[in-house]
């Protein structure tokens, strides 16, 4: 936490840089704001200063209806950080108190519940208790908002126990009651005026949410990236859209991101991502919402990483030159670590219709909102248990003789791959070696590919497993563990990519060592400027 002086100034001059590193509370107004609020800068008798919105609330302060603390993007820095505090954060984040209580987040953290609180408060000034909190209004805002649900299915989707809890914790959050803000929200434009507030049966459609995140924000990059891997009947790109399968934790549900609008310039006043959900268990939709703000990378801070990358005189120009590169993210952590391990072994075309057999054979058929097909990648265990070469070549000998296709899924609508591997050869092979090696670590809890795992761990576990190369783990921890800044200089598209750009006469050759410890501790970023920027060596995928 910065000192109170510097803090207050950086509050005075609305210094964007500061935005999400802290919160500033006025007590003579009881009222919490971001440190860019356009309200009149208060005395500094009068202020407090608090890490984290959580700690502002629970000293009883109130959200600033003008500046919204509560729908800006969260603090850049726990994403950076992979240690305790980090990791309980973003557990918490995606509704773990309520689906397991403080002990169960305490017992993956590998800690007592009496060390978990002591070092959150330390850290963040709260306890798990009050994050949890937190998080329920915060969501409960954004389903009252951005939606018709009746506030009684808002309350037990956002993690309230009962009506008296939302209404008393609404209230202490954001100075009115639920039903207020919901009228208050209908005279507005662009307001959910259009459906009844409440009453059973009010959401006929999906879930419509808005995300916020910090501008600007490079979407052709980041749905280019998608496409090039997006799995048959899982995941379809358009030009300004994704749509996607979602396995949650009570059920599944397909989501579609909105990128309309999203400009990679930073003064872009359209600063949201419109999320349409369609959910079988409403209680998954801060679950839902955090693997579609991971998905997008949201929750970075371009500026930052900017000021970095655009110092080097390597990276500058290409940093310039796409102001606002994400890290693409992953909705299903094990989905997108096959997809990665199997690109170490194939070029990208055989990889995807690996993966989009896999699906068709051994994925869970999902319904989707138009009553179509909608598989959702196969789980862990039924990979690890599956003999993938040998059914593999049984596919490729049906195929052969053009006999319908035989597994668990045959008979349903799933069983439709874009294009057959084809005969397993050498690569082939290994890449189903390796992806059941991953689906045995995975299913028997040896390895955990959660956005809120410990980093180093995984990194340790997977290295861990034959025939997996180093850069290949770099990029799983990049893309699936969220690392900003994992790096291998072993990397081919790196190597690649160093060599393509150009060089002044008489420069020496480029190591990728040597100038990676100046893009610390945003690599990851580094890596996607190179690779976005030069095409990738035959065979190999940019990222």
């Amino acid at each position: 936490m910065l000192d109170f002086e510097t803090s207050y100034r950086a509050m005075a001059s609305r210094d964007s840089r500061f935005d999400g590193t802290f919160y500033v509370a006025v007590t003579t107004t009881g009222v919490y704001c971001r440190p860019v609020c356009g309200s009149r800068t208060p005395k500094r008798e009068n202020v407090r200063f608090f890490r984290i919105a959580a700690a502002a609330e629970a000293a009883g302060f109130r959200a600033c209806r003008r500046c919204r603390p509560e729908v800006h993007p969260s603090a850049p820095e726990w994403n950076v950080r992979g240690d305790l505090v980090a990791r309980a954060l973003r557990l918490i984040a995606r509704g773990a108190v309520d689906e397991i209580g403080v002990a169960g987040v305490a017992a993956q953290l590998a800690v007592s519940e009496r060390h978990l609180h002591r070092q959150l408060v330390a850290e963040v000034g709260v306890g798990p208790l009050a994050l949890a909190l937190n998080r329920r209004n915060q969501v409960a805002r954004l389903l009252i908002e951005s939606s018709a649900l009746p506030l009684l299915d808002v309350a037990f989707a956002a993690g309230y126990s009962s009506i008296r809890q939302f209404n008393d914790g609404f209230r202490a959050a954001f100075g009115c009651s639920p039903r207020e803000l919901r009228r208050a929200g209908r005279t507005r434009p662009g307001g959910q005026g259009g459906a009844p507030p409440d009453g059973p049966g009010a959401q006929a459609g999906p879930l419509v949410l808005r995300l916020r995140y910090r501008p600007p924000l490079a979407a052709g990059a980041l749905l280019s990236w998608f496409r090039d891997r997006a799995l048959p009947g899982v995941e379809e790109v358009g030009d300004r859209r994704l749509r996607r399968a979602l396995r949650l934790p009570r059920g599944s549900g397909r989501a579609e991101l909105d990128l309309t609008g999203c400009r990679a310039d930073r003064d872009a006043g359209h600063q949201q991502v419109t999320v349409r959900l369609w959910l079988s268990d409403l209680r998954d939709v801060t679950a839902a919402v955090r693997r579609c703000r991971d998905l997008l990378d949201l929750d970075s801070d371009p500026a930052a990483v900017a000021g970095t990358l655009g110092a080097d005189p390597l990276l500058g120009p290409l940093v310039r030159a796409t102001p606002g590169l994400r890290v693409p993210g992953s909705a299903d952590g094990f989905e997108l670590a096959v997809r990665l391990l199997t690109e170490q072994y194939l070029p990208p075309a055989r990889a995807g219709q690996l993966c989009g057999w896999l699906v068709a054979r051994y994925g869970d058929p999902l319904t989707a909102p138009d009553g179509g097909p909608a598989p959702l990648f196969p789980s862990p265990a039924a990979l690890a248990q599956a003999d993938l070469t040998g059914a593999l070549a049984e596919t490729a000998a049906r195929a052969a003789t053009g006999q319908a296709a035989a597994g668990p899924h045959a008979d349903t609508a799933t069983a439709r791959p874009a294009a057959e591997p084809g005969a397993p050869g050498p690569g082939t092979s290994a890449a189903c070696a390796g992806v059941r090696t991953l689906a045995g670590a995975v299913a028997g809890e040896k390895l955990s590919l959660e956005r809120d795992a410990d980093r180093e761990a995984a990194v340790a576990a997977l290295c861990g497993l034959p025939g997996v190369e180093p850069w290949t783990v770099q990029r799983i921890a990049m893309h699936v563990l969220g690392d900003p800044d994992a790096f291998d200089a072993g990397e081919p598209a790196v190597r690649a990519a160093l060599q393509a750009l150009p060089v002044a006469p008489g420069s020496p050759p480029r190591d990728p060592d040597g100038h990676a410890h100046r893009w610390r501790p945003w690599r990851s970023y580094a890596v996607m400027h190179l690779c976005s920027a030069v095409p990738p060596p035959t065979g190999r995928q940019p990222g």
